[in-house]
């Protein structure tokens, strides 16, 4: 049953060795991209090895994240800014260290001066750079990245959140549902048709528009599954959308990554309760599964980029949560609820 997170292992050596060793030896001084540090703590959680991880390995990451400027100014540090997504992931590592017993997250955020008006408009809604508003997949990245920060912050540090004025995380999922199309359930951040049309035809070029819309919204359903505000806005349109999705094999594109979780995990709790394809969706979960692990049993190697693992592997622990598993396949360990666990991956 250890034989899936072997390979895990043995990929992170030979391809994170920086990362690996930050997390699990005590006293590294290896320094890590921030993106491949929470790569790999998630990769470690996902595959069951987080016994691995080292006693010190918390205050290091905290030393970590002082190098960056976290997004909202609620960090500890002056250093490069770290963007949304970034600062959603770094808080979801700091769930998981203090899940882990290293919670570290006062060491790594700022008492007061959150600068919470760079995160949210005065509805509470989510702001994100106007060039991105006919990307849904890129502009899910704040409009689902921030609300996870929102509800990673009243989560790690409440007290904080409540001397910063911080709105409560209900307040900004549902200000945020006015950026949902109430027929598509899909975002509808643009204002003009004509021009999203003429994107969509552009984007076709590299990757697939239909798979970007729901790959984007899932970003803020992610936020709203984790508290527990369900069913999602058009579930049924958004279900039907995400079920045509689920048709293409093995996976979302070439390899299984972040936008395969997307599609699984939307696609798992979206489903309306009267719909008749609840079996036919864990059975075609259940081939996916399949996929997935023979893709790592016998292909995970040095083309393959570290932050498509984390994805990858959640959409394991997605199909058994789908199937509710005592295990996920391949790895024999409990299945893993990452959304609402971290908020984020």
């Amino acid at each position: 049953m250890r034989m899936l997170s072997d390979t895990v292992l043995r990929y992170l050596k030979n391809e994170a060795p920086a990362a690996l060793a930050f997390w699990t030896v005590e006293g590294s001084s290896a320094a890590p991209d921030l993106l491949a540090a929470c790569d790999t703590l998630y990769s470690l959680k996902l595959s069951g090895r987080m016994d691995l991880v080292a006693p010190d390995a918390g205050p290091r990451f905290a030393l970590l994240l002082s190098g960056h400027s976290l997004a909202g100014r609620i960090g500890q540090g002056e250093g490069p800014d770290a963007g949304v997504h970034k600062t959603a992931y770094a808080l979801g590592a700091l769930h998981l260290l203090a899940a882990h017993g290293q919670p570290v997250q006062h060491a790594a955020l700022r008492e007061q001066g959150w600068q919470k008006h760079a995160l949210l408009d005065e509805d509470h809604r989510p702001r994100w750079p106007w060039y991105f508003s006919h990307h849904a997949w890129r502009v899910g990245h704040w409009i689902g990245g921030i609300p996870s920060i929102v509800l990673s912050l009243w989560r790690l540090a409440p007290e904080l959140a409540v001397r910063n004025r911080l709105p409560e995380p209900a307040d900004v999922l549902h200000s945020s549902d006015s950026l949902i199309d109430n027929k598509t359930g899909l975002f509808r951040a643009y204002k003009v048709g004509a021009l999203q049309s003429v994107f969509r035809t552009l984007y076709r070029f590299r990757h697939d528009p239909d798979m970007g819309d729901v790959g984007g919204i899932a970003h803020l359903h992610w936020g709203n599954y984790a508290a527990g505000r369900l069913p999602y806005k058009a579930a049924p349109a958004l279900f039907d959308r995400t079920w045509s999705l689920l048709q293409r094999r093995p996976f979302m594109e070439q390899v299984p990554y972040c936008l395969d979780f997307d599609v699984v995990q939307l696609a798992r709790t979206a489903i309306p309760d009267d719909d008749d394809r609840h079996d036919a969706l864990r059975a075609r979960l259940r081939d996916y599964a399949q996929d997935v692990t023979g893709f790592y049993t016998n292909q995970l190697g040095a083309g393959y980029t570290l932050h498509k693992l984390p994805g990858g592997l959640a959409t394991l622990h997605e199909c058994a949560l789908a199937e509710n598993l005592p295990e996920v396949p391949g790895l024999g360990i409990r299945p893993v609820d990452v959304a609402r666990e971290t908020y984020w991956i």
